[in-house]
């Protein structure tokens, strides 16, 4: 329920800011690591830009309510109210994607023939139709292959996720990780 309360507040209200193209004051905290517009200079963190809001809002409510554990984001999304999270949503949602292409090329193949099971999800090109999911495209490779793990680990939980990756490794995820890395937007 708390998700679609979300994704209203960005369509009737937070979407105003950054269709404005201002980006909302809380943001400044997210720059060291997301980069000033959402893409992030660091294999080790997400790129925000362009990804859907509707997911943004629910992953940034995730780490402040606590059900998506992560330390280094604690700190920075503590004290945002629903309207600071709607607003950093909408504001990332708007900017321009970035393909990271950091996966090792001779990776990409291999990911792309073991793709067949994300791409129920996650659409042909990285790319999926729900609004409440990822965009994988471009997304940096480490960051990419670092969330595989977690959900085989169980520090991330979806039960298709769980399924759809139980019989791979870190190879795989490393192979998954190239591909999508490099898919343009």
């Amino acid at each position: 329920m708390r998700h679609w309360i979300f994704a209203s507040m960005l369509i009737l209200g937070g979407a105003n800011l950054a269709l404005a193209g201002e980006a909302p004051a809380k943001a400044q905290a997210c720059v060291a690591c997301h980069g000033q517009t959402g893409v992030s200079s660091s294999p080790e963190f997400p790129n925000l830009a362009g990804q859907h809001a509707a997911y943004l809002a629910i992953q940034i409510t995730a780490f402040r309510d606590g059900t998506r554990n992560n330390p280094a984001m604690a700190p920075f999304v503590a004290g945002l109210s629903d309207a600071d999270i709607a607003a950093l949503a909408a504001y990332y949602s708007t900017q321009a994607r970035a393909t990271a292409a950091d996966g090792d090329p001779a990776l990409v193949s291999r990911g792309e023939n073991l793709s067949g099971p994300c791409k129920a999800c996650h659409g042909m090109a990285g790319v999926p139709v729900a609004n409440e999911w990822p965009i994988l495209a471009g997304q940096q490779a480490a960051y990419l292959q670092k969330q595989l793990a977690a959900y085989k680990g169980g520090e991330r939980s979806n039960p298709l996720m769980q399924v759809a990756i139980a019989h791979l490794g870190d190879r795989e995820y490393a192979a998954l990780a190239a591909y999508y890395s490099q898919l343009a937007r």
